[in-house]
């Protein structure tokens, strides 16, 4: 986007006053198309730093293209369904925007999913192609994509891309392919080939691929969100929706990116979050992205001196993380350090705001609100003189409201209710979910569509807004692979219930040194008679086959009852409490008879 255009945009959004109103006046574009546009007016400047492996805009463009005839020659045309599961790697971005020129759907699968939730997503879409890291084409995805006859699979190497000669990462790259990438044996005689391969067909290919101009309620994306009731839910968006959110983020950070800023990318490409916030919108406003698939906080000193990056999109733990190793780096060049996904605590901001400002920094640590239904971020702390513990006010064009949980009249400030959001970046709805879409996409009495966040919330004098408690318990972790993903209790609790000899399970989140948060599970048996290691035993194989791996409990504590609180709903602070009796029993080898 050019900056005076944006300019203008937010000049005259900025007037807007009612929500729905800027809708009628944003003029959209496909992400292919935007991509375009910036790589004709910078061709030579960085697009993206893979470990020292420079690929400029140009040169990402050209990749673009020629995979897209790549894909065209495996038969993927217009509106057909692609599954991916891929990390921020070069590839996996130009998988993206190839994708995108074709006019195909992208459905977007988190790579620790259980195989029951994969297989259930793969039911619900009329997906014949796969694309993904080697290292997530396991053995049972092989079986599964067999079960539903994907024509097509497409694997991408966190070597591809890597600059030629020695270096740390790549012998730790090479070991991680070696352990967990598809053997070549694989290969031969089947439908799979590597990405090689397909820019090989798109190089050779005769086909005359035009790129598609932009469509109306074109569907393109689909990611699912956490799935906090019990089943993820997959939220679809359009063109109108993932430009909407480049133009209100552009707008919002007008002054703040720069073109030649470097950004800091670790996140995996299947969250809106990182998609459109850490890829589309930096590298369509000529922002660098310097990448780092499998990420490990530990290295965030490597990187910066290696990237020297302006802009780092992370969470609350990856900063403590920082602070607590207190290793000495350069932050003099650090402009936007932005939190999401997890509470930022007082004491992990000030520390962290101490630690850039020893280090030559003037920046601080922000915070962020955001949701898969709204395509990522919705507000941020993008002011100066933010208040301690706002997630920050909406980005310029949302709009943000409280309403009251029994009457759903609007609140005023300081009022706690249920939090409401409008943008015109979200989903066009949940797919094939017609209830929970109507549930959670509210139309007011103007025709304009808020999405319930079904968190309660407030606002300050200054439309801060802050964040008072979940109405569904989710919690921050890291997946086995270091990737940030979230808990969801429910989802756990009842995987846990249909194991024969349950009969009743609650399930809680602990601090986990090392995966930030775990859970933990608290049962009683159907038969005070059997045996409670058997029976834990028979519970951890069905959460292996049927939860995804992050989810499974830690540990799981046999006890007589569920302690419940006044309104006669399960206590879950009580049961933090005897979950620290059994940790200190551990350690004191004494409790009370309260656990068996």
């Amino acid at each position: 986007m050019k900056k005076e255009d944006l300019i203008n945009l937010k000049k005259k959004v900025l007037e807007l006053k009612q929500a729905g109103e800027i809708e009628k006046i944003l003029k959209y574009d496909t992400p292919y198309r935007r991509l375009k546009q910036i790589a004709l007016e910078i061709p030579d400047k960085p697009a993206l730093l893979y470990f020292g492996n420079i690929i400029t805009y140009r040169q990402l463009l050209t990749l673009v293209d020629i995979a897209a005839k790549g894909f065209s020659e495996l038969g993927i045309k217009y509106n057909d369904v692609v599954t991916m599961s891929l990390l921020s790697t070069p590839y996996g971005i130009v998988s993206f925007y190839a994708l995108d020129k074709i006019g195909a759907v992208m459905h977007m699968v988190n790579s620790a999913t259980s195989i029951e939730e994969i297989k259930h997503q793969l039911d619900i879409f009329d997906s014949k192609y796969f694309v993904a890291n080697d290292i997530f084409y396991n053995k049972k995805i092989q079986e599964i994509l067999k079960e539903k006859e994907i024509e097509k699979v497409i694997t991408i190497s966190l070597l591809d891309s890597l600059p030629q000669g020695f270096s740390i990462d790549k012998t730790k790259y090479t070991l991680i392919e070696k352990l967990k990438g598809i053997k070549k044996k694989d290969y031969i005689g089947s439908n799979i080939c590597n990405f090689e391969q397909l820019l090989e067909l798109g190089r050779n290919s005769k086909i005359d691929l035009k790129e598609i101009e932009f469509v109306p309620n074109k569907k393109v994306t689909v990611a699912s969100t956490s799935g906090s009731t019990g089943n993820s839910k997959a939220c679809l968006a359009t063109w109108e929706g993932l430009d909407s959110m480049l133009q209100v983020m552009a707008m919002t950070e007008e002054g703040r990116f720069e073109q030649g800023d470097i950004m800091l990318v670790t996140f995996p490409l299947w969250i809106y979050y990182s998609l459109l916030n850490m890829i589309h919108e930096p590298l369509s406003l000529g922002v660098t992205l310097a990448l780092d698939p499998l990420f490990d906080p530990k290295n965030i000193v490597k990187r910066n001196r290696q990237y020297n990056f302006n802009h780092w999109l992370t969470i609350p733990p990856y900063i403590k993380k920082m602070t607590d190793m207190n290793k000495k780096t350069d932050c003099s060049k650090w402009k936007i350090v932005l939190t999401g996904g997890d509470v930022l605590t007082e004491k992990v901001k000030s520390d962290g705001d101490k630690y850039i400002q020893r280090n030559g920094g003037k920046t601080s640590i922000g915070q962020g609100y955001g949701s898969s239904e709204c395509l990522g971020s919705f507000a941020y702390t993008y002011y100066d003189n933010a208040t301690t513990g706002s997630v920050g006010i909406p980005c310029v064009g949302n709009k943000f409201k409280v309403l009251d949980v029994e009457t759903n009249n609007e609140l005023g400030p300081n009022e706690i209710g249920v939090g409401y959001c409008y943008t015109p970046a979200r989903m066009r709805e949940y797919f094939g979910d017609l209830e929970a879409t109507k549930h959670n996409l509210v139309m007011d009495s103007n025709g304009a569509i808020w999405y319930n966040t079904e968190d309660l919330m407030h606002y300050n004098e200054k439309g801060e807004i802050f964040v008072d408690g979940r109405i569904r318990r989710i919690a921050l972790t890291l997946d086995s692979n270091g990737n940030p993903t979230k808990i969801i209790p429910e989802k756990a609790k009842k995987i846990i219930s249909q194991v024969d000899g349950v009969s009743k399970c609650e399930v809680i989140t602990v601090p986990d040194e090392e995966r930030t948060n775990r859970s933990v599970a608290f049962i009683i048996s159907d038969d005070k008679d059997e045996n409670i290691e058997e029976l834990k035993q028979k519970i951890f194989k069905y959460c292996k086959d049927n939860l995804a791996e992050y989810m499974i409990p830690k540990e799981i504590l046999s006890i007589s009852e569920i302690p419940l609180n006044s309104s006669k709903k399960p206590d879950f602070k009580a049961l933090e409490e005897i979950y620290d009796l059994h940790i200190d029993s551990l350690d004191k080898s004494k409790r009370k008879r309260l656990i068996k």
